[in-house]
Formats: C-alpha cells, structure tokens, sequence
C-alpha cells in the first residue's frame, strides 16, 4: 500500500471517531485525546492530519451536513414537485429523530471550538442544503402546487417552523411517543401547507 493510502486511510479513520465521539458524547466530550484513544493512534499523530481541533471539529460539521444531505436528496425521487416536498419534510423528520446529535450540532448547538470559523462554515456548508429546499418550493409554484410567492421566504418559513418544532422537543419543553411526535409534526406541516396550497 502506498503511503499516501496509508495516510488517507488514517485520516478517515480519524474523522470517523472523531463522528462517534461527537454523537456519544456532544461538544463538551470532543477532545483530540478522546479521538486519539478512540481512533488508537498518538494524540501528536492527530496533527500530522489535523492542525488543530477547530480543523476536526469542522470535518465533523462537514460529515454532518453530508448526513442531512442523504436524508433530503432521496426526495427528488418522489412523483410530483408537491410530493417530493412532502418527502423533504419526511426526511428532515427522520435526520432529526435518527441523527438527533447531528441535529444538535447543526441546528441548535453553540459550543463551537471557534465561534467565527464554525459559522462561516456553517453558512457554506448549509448551503446546498437550503437550496435545496428552495428549489422543492419554487418547482411546486411553477406547476401550480403552492400559491405564487417568494421561494426563499416560503423554505424558510417551513424550514422554521420544522426547527422550531425539534427544537422544543431537543430541549425537554414536550415528552411524546415516537409516533406521537410524528403525528403532531405531519398535522403541523399541513396546517402550515394548507394556506399556501392552491388547492
């Protein structure tokens, strides 16, 4: 093996704990240490990859957004634009209730090692993934779906209120079932739907 495999190999493996470590043990647990003993490597060979723990706290970000992004994208497959939004919502659902520490760290959390780094981050990153909300939005107003209005507002909107609704849940405000909570949340999004809906 190539040594430049070798060291890709680690790198991964790196990134990798450094994943688990987050979603076991959330912000205050992240340490390069705890990595390096997870990973089974020195804590000084983390830096032959890794300059500091803001570089690896933000691939944990990165693998994040990735992980969100694979719970949104399967929507396109669905049949209509109308459909393929109801999609989105169901796997912004399940990324919330499957990765709900992810969830945390892209959503809710402010303990980044490096508030200005982190957020400008963040800003790239949550990109695509807005957009992508975006667009769900914008191709149901052009075949007729939605009422005409501003795309981004709307996204935003429906993206607020689904985050807002996590949101409580994350911080302990309402205790429900699994499929309770399910139920509340499709109940709230066609509330919301049923007034820019033009049928």
């Amino acid at each position: 093996m190539r040594q430049s495999e070798t060291m890709l190999d680690t790198k991964d493996r790196i990134l990798n704990a450094a994943c688990e470590l987050y979603l076991l043990e959330g912000p205050k647990g992240f340490s390069m240490r705890k990595v390096a003993t997870r990973t089974g490597i020195t804590p000084t060979a983390i830096y032959r990859h890794f300059d500091a723990k803001e570089s690896l706290y933000q691939q944990v970000l990165r693998q994040g957004f990735r992980t969100f992004a694979s719970y949104l994208f399967p929507a396109l497959k669905g049949a209509d634009p109308l459909e393929r939004l109801y999609q989105s919502a169901d796997g912004f659902f399940r990324f919330a209730t499957e990765q709900s520490r992810f969830y945390e760290l892209l959503f809710l959390s402010t303990d980044a090692p490096d508030e200005a780094t982190v957020h400008a981050l963040l800003r790239q990153e949550a990109g695509t993934t807005y957009q992508f909300m975006i667009e769900r939005v914008r191709e149901c107003m052009q075949a007729g779906q939605l009422k005409q209005d501003d795309p981004e507002e709307i996204a935003m909107l429906l993206l607020s209120v689904c985050n807002g609704f996590f949101g409580l849940y994350a911080s302990k405000k309402f205790k429900s079932s699994l499929p309770e909570m399910r139920a509340k949340y499709d109940r709230m999004l066609e509330r919301i739907l049923a007034g820019i809906k033009t049928a």
